[in-house]
């Protein structure tokens, strides 16, 4: 992408940031769930959410098995892990605990350490209902999330008021769920997204891969182009060509949904006027209100091809995922800014 539309881009997701102050009271700057974690994964969700967390997250909390929750409680005790899908109890009694744990996010990341089990399925199937009853809610969608999109597509379709759902797949969840919705995965590139993303009801999709595309299937709306940029014909596509690292260690994918999560979350709530008495107005570009998960997504594309980059850079080939959690911290301010010093400073 032209370096000129990528720093207006940037630019645009430095203005959903909110600005630390004593005015925000715990919460308010993010609270991020994440339902996974299962019998044979416990390190997904805890990358995910701690990824978050080091982003910048106020809270994180895990929702899985009891043994995997057992597990990811001695990972950190930052987390707050409840371990109530629990195979034994029945799926309303699931579902009532459900609903008072999401009454307190404001993004809900399905998948990490989901697993393909019956049961975990049914249990992110009803967190999907449960999100799509509260319209205020954004969801991020990957790993063993996007099984059971590809198995039951109607999850996240229809859902009620403004767009609020991010798919992060990679190559090979990409062509299972072009192969489900009928779409040619042999197609352009370009193309593929858009009319994966409008199939899905113009979800926000990154598609993973040596570049990140990223749509909604609809068109960039104006304020997403920087002025005197050229789409080149791509008009539906926000692409991320950030160089990343040579390795790509199994857990990247959990960083991704975790600072997705954080920015939709931020985003989300600036819209909604959250910051506006610590002096963060909402946007009054409705085309920006509208496309936070675009935003979201290429922020947290760029900033995850950029932590794999510096942790290649300094572990080589033996880098593995929890070096990245360490170096979120670092790569967000080299991104977005320190605090007090030009971070969350956009154009708006």
């Amino acid at each position: 992408m032209a370096l000129k539309q990528h720093a207006h881009l940037l630019s645009l997701v430095r203005s959903m940031i909110p600005p630390l102050s004593p005015k925000l009271h715990k919460g308010q700057a993010g609270t991020i769930g994440v339902l996974g974690g299962s019998g044979d994964y416990s390190g997904a969700p805890y990358f995910s959410s701690m990824g978050a967390m080091r982003f910048g997250a106020d809270l994180a909390h895990v929702i899985c098995e009891p043994g995997a929750g057992a597990v990811i409680k001695t990972y950190s005790p930052d987390l707050i892990v409840h371990g109530v899908l629990d195979e034994s109890k029945s799926m309303d009694q699931i579902k009532e605990e459900l609903k008072g744990i999401l009454a307190r996010l404001h993004v809900l990341i399905v998948g990490p350490g989901l697993g393909r089990s019956e049961h975990m399925q049914n249990c992110a199937k009803v967190a999907f209902e449960i999100a799509k009853e509260n319209d205020q809610m954004g969801v991020v969608v990957d790993a063993d999330g996007l099984w059971l999109v590809q198995n039951e597509p109607q999850v996240v379709m229809d859902w009620p008021g403004v767009p609020r759902i991010v798919l992060t797949p990679n190559v090979m969840e990409f062509k299972r769920l072009c192969e489900k919705l009928q779409i040619d995965p042999n197609s352009s590139p370009e193309t593929l997204c858009p009319k994966l993303a409008s199939a899905l009801g113009n979800v926000t999709i990154i598609q993973k891969g040596s570049v990140d595309i990223i749509s909604n299937g609809l068109k960039i709306p104006p304020p997403l182009k920087a002025e005197g940029s050229s789409t080149q014909g791509k008009d539906d596509i926000l692409e991320s060509d950030t160089e990343g690292g040579l390795k790509r260690v199994g857990g990247q994918g959990d960083i991704l949904s975790g600072s997705t999560g954080v920015l939709l979350a931020w985003g989300s709530e600036w819209v909604r006027g959250t910051y506006k008495d610590v002096g963060h107005p909402p946007p009054s570009d409705k085309g920006i209100a509208e496309n936070i998960p675009l935003l979201a997504a290429y922020g947290a594309s760029t900033f995850n091809r950029t932590v794999s980059k510096r942790g290649f850079e300094k572990k080589g080939r033996s880098m593995v995922t929890g070096d990245l959690v360490d170096l979120v911290g670092p790569v967000y301010e080299e991104l977005f800014g320190k605090p007090g010093e030009g971070e969350g400073k956009g154009k708006l």
